[in-house]
């Protein structure tokens, strides 16, 4: 086999590869969807029309719960659509729309995760 048909087949493993790759890292539904802190963590699962849908539990029994805030383009961190959770349970908690800012807390002590954008 001469060294330009080898490399062709090289390259070409290796283009396939990269596509391959390439596809699975960009897909959107394969994108992590949690987020944590001491004692709270949630999911996000989108529903329709730049709606998602938010899901909390508690995984502490002292008395605090696990709240969602969102934080709209250009407002302030707010929790007057979402509800506190109180149980170890993945438990649906609110609502937030496409484009904003969300992180899990712990109510009463407000300690919060990082942030994601919807």
């Amino acid at each position: 086999m001469s060294k330009a048909v080898t490399w062709l087949k090289r390259s070409a493993v290796v283009a396939v590869g990269s596509a391959a790759i390439l596809t699975v890292v960009s897909t959107p539904s394969l994108a992590a969807n949690s987020l944590s802190t001491t004692g709270a963590s949630g999911t996000w699962a989108y529903s329709a029309n730049g709606t998602y849908n938010l899901y909390a539990r508690d995984t502490l029994s002292d008395g605090h719960c696990a709240q969602w805030q969102r934080k709209p383009p250009g407002g302030s961190w707010t929790t007057d659509t979402t509800d506190p959770i109180c149980s170890g349970t993945s438990t649906w908690s609110g609502i937030a729309q496409f484009g904003d800012q969300i992180r899990i807390c712990r109510t009463g002590v407000w300690n919060c995760s990082g942030t994601h954008t919807l």
